[in-house]
């Protein structure tokens, strides 16, 4: 399993009067796997099977605190003839091959984490007031 391309997406939330910027990083992670049989004197049967998702972090700009991982669904999968090469170029081709995606998915994820990132905010807010 190898991290192949990275994106990222900053938005500034306002938050009781103040400004807080949230910064999302998404990283395209690959892992793949050899399946099937390899015989001597026989015709090779072997495929590369991988799967492609998208792990986005969230970070705040003045701390720690509050950074998580989103999770998303799988990206992609496919299937490759012959065993899985053991380089990058394998995973950065993919990476290449769904960038549109990735931005995607990022943007997407950015969205639906508007509501969490204020109800945690709101929470460490009543935490601190008490």
């Amino acid at each position: 399993m190898a991290a192949a391309a990275a994106a990222s997406h900053s938005v500034a939330i306002d938050h009781h009067g103040m400004q807080v910027q949230a910064n999302y990083t998404a990283r395209l992670v690959v892992s793949a796997r050899t399946v099937g049989a390899r015989t001597p004197n026989r015709m090779d049967m072997q495929r590369c099977k991988w799967t492609a998702r998208v792990e986005i972090d969230r970070s705040l700009a003045h701390g720690p605190a509050l950074a998580r991982t989103i999770a998303t669904d799988p990206l992609a999968s496919g299937s490759e003839s012959a065993a899985c090469p053991s380089g990058d170029r394998f995973r950065k081709d993919i990476a290449e091959r769904h960038q549109g995606q990735v931005q995607a998915q990022l943007a997407a994820a950015v969205a639906q984490d508007r509501a969490p990132l204020l109800a945690e905010l709101d929470m460490v807010r009543n935490l601190a007031s008490n």
